[in-house]
């Protein structure tokens, strides 16, 4: 198949792994993920595999611990908000006068 020929890959969301954790009881994944159209957070915890079941012991792996539909207005009003954090001199001049 050449490249032409290819799907176009659709990105549903982002998991990122937490490697510095504030506290311990903090999740070890987060992200969030679009399901038919709405936007989700979730939030899992590491655990691993005793052997007793289908996994191997010791086979790392995630369980969810949280899945929440997402506020449409509050991510776009947080990403809005995100958008732009440079720093503008001009902007303190405003608020001065």
């Amino acid at each position: 198949m050449d490249d032409q020929e290819k799907k176009p890959r659709v990105e549903l969301g982002i998991a990122i792994p937490v490697t510095n954790k504030p506290q311990p009881s903090s999740y070890d994944l987060k992200g969030n993920i679009k399901v038919e159209g709405k936007m989700y957070r979730f939030g899992a915890y590491m655990s691993e595999a005793s052997g007793n079941g289908k996994m191997a012991s010791g086979a790392k792996y995630y369980y969810f611990h949280r899945v929440e539909l997402l506020d449409e207005t509050a991510s776009t009003e947080a990403a809005s908000a995100k958008a732009d954090t440079s720093f503008k001199p001009a902007d303190l001049e405003k608020e001065l006068m």
